[in-house]
This record gives structure tokens, sequence and C-alpha cells, in this order.
């Protein structure tokens, strides 16, 4: 594959993030992030989803995000990484009032992202993710025998923001959310810790997901010393926009390998194995420390 400028930027990047991950620690960094534990084991869509609902299993747990109709399901990179950013400020901030700034600008900012304009900028597509994620619900499922548990989460009550380019001191105070106590509480007590200096070096929402879920895999692997997990399974938790056929399970297979080459290089203490099986994640040191 011949490099172009934009593969070369993205290479360094990488090359300077496992540097600084390296050398300093998360802690000593500042960047240490939270995600719910819910979205550790299951996730949102890849990409966009015609339907109003959503499904991806997990063994048997399941997770199901309904949306509004009329805005549709959250997908790729930007709601990762807003709820990231939302978790991230509950916890720190122990509060259910999230204010996002005194305009657009700030906001975005604090995503870690820079604000461009245009149809398929950056404000355009968090102004929609925001208003997709925000009108979701998130059914949480869990079968075992004759056993059913079930939970469904609203993420906001209510909120307000103000989409101006630049704000004014009247506007500061208006922008905020309020989340709802069953999710606050949830972040609270079952919030995943993860390090920001991956997630920022990541593009693929397929990447985020495998770095999250083999984070929350290496806290959950104290007792047992490996976990094998095959091809098919982690197709269901991962590739459900991927076709029911051998083709499918391949094509799904060759991108799992090429966004996992990425994590292991940033995230170096992860100890796995691929067979012909599926995959084997031996016990590991966790990527962020109790």
């Amino acid at each position: 594959m011949t490099l172009n400028k934009l593969n070369i930027k993205f290479l360094n990047k990488k090359i300077n993030a496992k540097k600084n991950i390296d050398s300093v620690s998360a802690l000593k960094s500042n960047s240490i992030g939270y995600i719910t534990s819910i979205l550790a084991c299951t996730s949102m869509p890849h990409s966009r989803v015609e339907k109003s609902y959503f499904k991806r299993c997990n063994g048997k747990m399941s997770l199901k995000i309904i949306s509004d109709p009329e805005y549709g399901l959250p997908y790729g990179v930007v709601p990762r990484i807003i709820m990231i950013w939302l978790c991230t400020e509950i916890k720190l901030k122990k509060s259910n009032i999230i204010y996002l700034g005194k305009d657009q600008n700030e906001f975005i900012k604090k995503l870690g992202i820079t604000p461009t304009g245009g149809v398929n900028g950056s404000i355009n597509r968090i102004k929609k993710q925001f208003i997709k994620l925000f009108h979701s619900t998130i059914s949480v499922i869990n079968k075992k025998k004759n056993l059913y548990k079930f939970i469904n989460l609203t993420i906001v009550d209510n909120g307000i923001f103000n989409w101006k380019r630049r704000g004014n001191k009247k506007d500061k105070w208006n922008n905020k959310i309020i989340i709802s106590d069953k999710f606050f509480n949830r972040i609270k007590l079952t919030s995943l810790p993860i390090d920001l200096r991956v997630i920022r070096v990541l593009r693929s929402p397929l990447a985020m997901d495998i770095y999250i879920w083999l984070t929350w895999r290496s806290r959950m692997l104290k007792k047992r010393k490996f976990v094998l997990i095959s091809w098919k399974r982690l197709k269901l938790q991962f590739g459900s926009n991927y076709c029911d056929s051998s083709k499918g399970l391949h094509n799904f297979k060759r991108e799992f390998l090429k966004q996992l080459k990425i994590i292991c290089f940033l995230y170096s203490q992860i100890n796995i194995e691929i067979v012909s099986y599926g995959l084997k994640i031996n016990y590991s040191k966790s990527h962020i420390p109790s």
C-alpha cells in the first residue's frame, strides 16, 4: 500500500502517542477517561442504520439502542467520543448537571475535536450525532436459563444548547444537559477507566470498541488465566453490519485483525493470541491500574 500524506500523518501520530503512553502514566499525563461498562462489552453502530433500533450480543448479554425515528440511531466515531467525554465529566465532577460551554466551538473543543464548517465538517456531524444520541434509550438484557434481567436507560432527562458559533456572557450557563438518575448512578458505580491518548489517535469506531472491550476484559480476568472467543461470537458483538455468510465472516475477521494490530501497538500490555478458532485473551496487566 502506498503511503499518502494522510497515512503518514496518522502513522506519526500513532508513534508519538505510543512514546507518550510508554513513558508517562495516564494519571501523570491527566489522560484518564471513563466509559460506562455497558458500552465496554457491547457498543453502538459503526455506520448508518436505517432502522430505529439496533441490537448487539455478547454471550448471554445483549444491548439494544432504540432511537426516535425522527432523528435515527447514533453511529460512528462522534457519539463514542461524546459518550466518553460525558462519562468522564460525570465521574470526575460527580454532578448530573453537565455544562457544555458558552458556544458550539467551546463544546467541540472539549471533545478534543477541531471545529470545521461545511456539510461534512465536524460542527455539522457533531450536531447530528448529539441529537441522535440524546434521543436514544439503551436497553440491557441478560438471559440465564429461567432468569431474565433487564434495565432501560435514558441518558439525558432534558437539556438546552444554543448552537451559536460564538457565545456571550449571557449564554454561558444556558448550555447544559441534565443526566437521568439511572444513568448517573450507573456511571458512578460501574464506569471503566481508559487512556484518552489511545482514543484520540484512533480513527475507526471498531478500533475504539476493541480497545475499550480489551481494557474491560483484562480487568475481568483476575481469577481466570485466559478466555477463548470464537470469530462467530466476535462478529455478533462487533460486526453486525457484515452479512451472515462465510464471506461476511471473512471480511469481518480481516477488518478486526487490522484494527487489533493498531490497538496492540498502543496497548502493548495486552496478552492475546490469534488462533484459528478465534481470539485467546490471556491474563494481562490492566491498561489503567486500579
